[in-house]
């Protein structure tokens, strides 16, 4: 599935679901972590690509099929627990944007808003792009201590260099720090701690911009609740809100097909 949205100066941004997530019954408490009690309905897991005039972004690379193997999420950490993933081969990202007529290799940059695997596990195919990561997300996600916190870097491509971004550039509006992707001021990772201490979103900027949030919040409805400050930027500047796990992300960007 995908849809697409085209302004003046020719940015354009697509939305295609890589799989679907089904979480786990009851907001909190122990048995969520015990019962297999799952809910009825499923959350997709979307990835972005942003058409710049300078090549192909795309914002996180979605699940892997494999994740959906016995096996392949540990069961012994109580946060792999709380979903279950539900895609085939024919979902993940690399081979929607093949069925797009889009080649892999014509991906110039990755962003991943933070290193969960539903945000990344989809990345191997785009060994050829430079991959953005916040440094406080990867400094925290390797190693022992990262699979301890959830963290899968024993499944990350091994030939994985990321870009490690400080996020030192200038404030926009309640994000604390920056990184200007192409230097026009269209493409800017900016901090969006949160979900994760490195969480990042991604400020595409055109005659509508839009913020690509990662895991901020499910949907703008949480968002105003997750994060009050950057709501009331998206309202008060025009921005759009587009979510990972928002079923109603392509409807927010519209469709020229």
């Amino acid at each position: 599935m995908n849809r697409q949205q085209e302004d003046a100066v020719g940015v354009k941004i697509r939305c295609f679901a890589t799989g679907e997530v089904r979480e786990k019954a009851g907001e909190r408490g122990a048995s969520r972590y015990i019962l297999d009690r799952w809910r009825g309905d499923t959350l997709p897991v979307n990835v972005f690509l942003v058409e710049h005039p300078g090549g192909l972004l795309l914002f996180d690379t979605g699940q892997t099929a494999r994740a959906t193997e016995r096996g392949y999420l540990p069961r012994w950490h109580p946060f792999l627990r709380l979903s279950r993933f539900e895609l085939t081969p024919e979902d993940e990202a690399a081979a929607q944007l093949r069925q797009a007529g889009i080649e892999l290799s014509d991906v110039r940059w990755v962003v991943l808003s933070h290193l969960h695997n539903d945000h990344m596990g989809g990345l191997e195919p785009f060994a050829a792009a430079e991959v953005f990561v916040s440094r406080v997300e990867w400094e925290r996600s390797v190693g022992l201590r990262g699979r301890l916190r959830g963290y899968l870097p024993q499944h990350w491509p091994p030939e994985l260099v990321p870009s490690l971004l400080s996020l030192d550039g200038p404030a926009i509006g309640p994000f604390q720090g920056s990184h200007d992707i192409v230097g026009d001021e269209r493409l800017v990772v900016v901090a969006a701690p949160g979900h994760t201490c490195g969480h990042v979103a991604l400020f595409a900027r055109g005659e509508r911009s839009f913020l690509l949030g990662g895991d901020l919040a499910h949907d703008f409805g949480e968002l105003k609740r997750a994060a009050p400050a950057v709501a009331r930027w998206c309202r008060d500047e025009g921005v759009v809100f587009l979510a990972t796990h928002d079923a109603r992300a392509p409807t927010l960007l519209g469709s020229t097909r």
